[in-house]
């Protein structure tokens, strides 16, 4: 019977980092945390906050072994000792890891506050890491803060977060708070190289710089998609590797996608959220990839080749910046923000997720038709030269006294031949009667009443008027704009009056002489009522206005 292999380690414990020098992305904790080992200076207790996979943790057991290195207290573990080698597999006795999601009431917590004054069996340090403390219950909490505001000179807390809103305020001013940041995406992609280099497998540059930007900025996600690619490719690892195995849509499938929605192709857009799903992504995984999309399509538009971050294959460097200069800063702006609202409708409509993204997705393919007309409204377009077609048609003026000085405009031009200039008289000349213009497309009419723009607004939008109409209070139409006051509206009706597309179909209304300005009015308070506030109070009720 063959010999057992060793168990695989995944490459996020294989390649976790094991000192100072090994942390990336980081560099302004490292230096704090080294300059306190170095001065002697280290802290009670440290607070670690950032987002999963960036590094928290791992920090906690460098410092760990700093500290109780037989080397040290030193910048630069041996990690051959025995408090630096079972500390990396976290069976060191004197340093105590604890999961706060697992180990979240109050009796684990007094444990805790019982051993913590026993001096330490071996090490220098008795170190506490708590890891997820924001899962600890508030019974929890309390039991922990006389212990953490006082603790023995032997004991250390390290606590690690991803939401430190979560933690209360008594705590949190009792520990030094270090904030990790997101890495970048050329520093996770030097350590995917690295990492790659040596397992001795060969992965294109193109891939793992996909794998830096679907991770979002976290190490561990980025190393555990590498291991899964490396686990389920059936030879050298390519994107259509990572769209199977990772879920991550390969760059020319957002180029499509947002081609389709700069020239309005609706089957295109539908196609491309149907072909994501069917590979087995969710719609909210559509949104998160399409805003990194587009956000690197936006960096582009703005700083061109020069981009920060954003270094598209040869292949898709012209297409990518043709992109970009099509789409034009406003309307990716504008999309961005429909994705960003997309979102929390999907969350308060799970069920309808798909059909809201398709939705938004085909509002954002007739953007461009809006921005044109809004430019034109605002006066932002530049006006063509006029030309005799397009000329309006010259209004009647009365005839000048022979007084009067000569017109500064040129006369009419006459198809008849030239004739003797008759001789000059002291009445009043005749005026030459101009040609007729040329007839052209009169303008709509502007509205002279608020009451009119809404009966044409409930004919053509009938959702949109029937919302302005219920919560109309009073209105104006000014020389420019219209000004509506409304009642305050509730979160849905606000959504669709403030939706930009929305806002444009009012200023392209036929008769609107621009913009709507839409206010709101919140119903006053009413007279003082001290009865009825105190009936309010006692009994739990609400007063409601008619």
């Amino acid at each position: 019977m063959s010999e057992a292999s060793p168990a695989y380690r995944v490459l996020a414990r294989k390649y976790r980092p094991r000192t100072f020098a090994d942390v990336i992305g980081q560099e302004h904790i490292v230096r704090a945390l080294s300059r306190a080992v170095d001065a002697g200076r280290v802290g009670q207790a440290y607070l670690l906050v950032g987002p999963r996979g960036v590094g928290k943790t791992s920090t906690a057991r460098i410092l760990a072994k700093s500290l109780n290195c037989e080397q040290g207290p030193t910048l630069e573990p041996c990690l051959e000792c025995a408090p630096c080698v079972e500390i990396e597999r976290g069976g060191d006795m004197d340093v105590i890891e604890i999961d706060g999601a697992s180990n979240n009431g109050v009796e684990d917590v007094r444990d805790i506050r019982d051993a913590v004054h026993t001096r330490p069996i071996r090490d220098r340090r008795k170190i506490y890491i708590i890891d997820e403390v924001q899962r600890l219950s508030g019974q929890a909490f309390d039991a922990l803060l006389k212990t953490l505001e006082e603790p023995p000179p032997h004991a250390m807390f390290l606590f690690a977060t991803t939401d430190p809103h979560k933690i209360p305020d008594t705590i949190v001013s009792r520990c030094q708070v270090f904030e990790f940041r997101r890495l970048r995406e050329q520093d996770v992609q030097a350590k995917l190289e690295r990492v790659c280099a040596a397992e001795g497998v060969e992965v294109s540059l193109e891939v793992l710089g996909a794998l830096a930007r679907g991770c979002r900025g976290g190490m561990r996600d980025a190393e555990s998609m590498l291991d899964q690619l490396l686990a389920g490719a059936d030879g050298a690892v390519d994107l259509d590797d990572l769209e199977a195995v990772a879920g991550l849509a390969r760059p020319e499938r957002w180029l499509d996608l947002f081609e389709a929605i700069e020239s309005d192709d609706a089957a295109a857009v539908l196609g491309a959220v149907a072909t994501f799903l069917e590979r087995g992504g969710t719609e909210r995984d559509f949104v998160e990839q399409a805003v990194d999309a587009l956000r690197d399509l936006l960096h582009v538009a703005l700083l061109g080749e020069d981009a920060l971050g954003v270094e598209p294959a040869a292949d898709r460097r012209a297409r990518s910046l043709d992109l970009a200069r099509a789409l034009g800063r406003d309307r990716m702006e504008g999309i961005l923000g429909m994705l960003f609202s997309l979102e929390a409708r999907m969350q308060r409509s799970p069920l309808a997720a798909r059909a809201l993204l398709e939705w938004t997705l085909l509002r954002a393919a007739r953007l461009s038709s809006w921005f044109g007309l809004a430019a034109l409204l605002d006066g932002d377009a530049p006006a063509a030269a006029p030309t005799p077609s397009a000329a309006a048609p010259a209004r009647a003026r009365p005839a000048q006294p022979a007084s009067a000085p000569p017109s500064a405009s040129p006369a009419p031009v006459s198809a008849q031949p030239p004739v003797e200039p008759a001789p000059q008289s002291t009445s009043a000349p005749v005026p030459t009667e101009a040609p007729e213009p040329a007839p052209v497309a009169a303008a709509p009419p502007q509205a002279r009443d608020v009451e009119t723009l809404l009966k044409a607004l409930e004919s053509r939008r009938a959702t949109l008027g029937q919302t302005v109409r219920a919560l109309f209070l009073r209105g104006e139409v000014q020389q420019d704009h219209v000004a509506v006051l409304l009642r305050e509206p509730g979160d849905d009706e606000r959504a669709l009056l403030e939706d930009p597309v929305e806002q444009a179909a009012l200023a392209a209304l036929p008769g609107s002489p621009g913009p709507w300005r839409l206010t709101y009015e919140t119903p006053d308070a009413g007279p003082d009522d001290p009865l009825g506030a105190r009936l309010t109070e006692l009994f739990g009720g609400r007063e409601e206005t008619p």
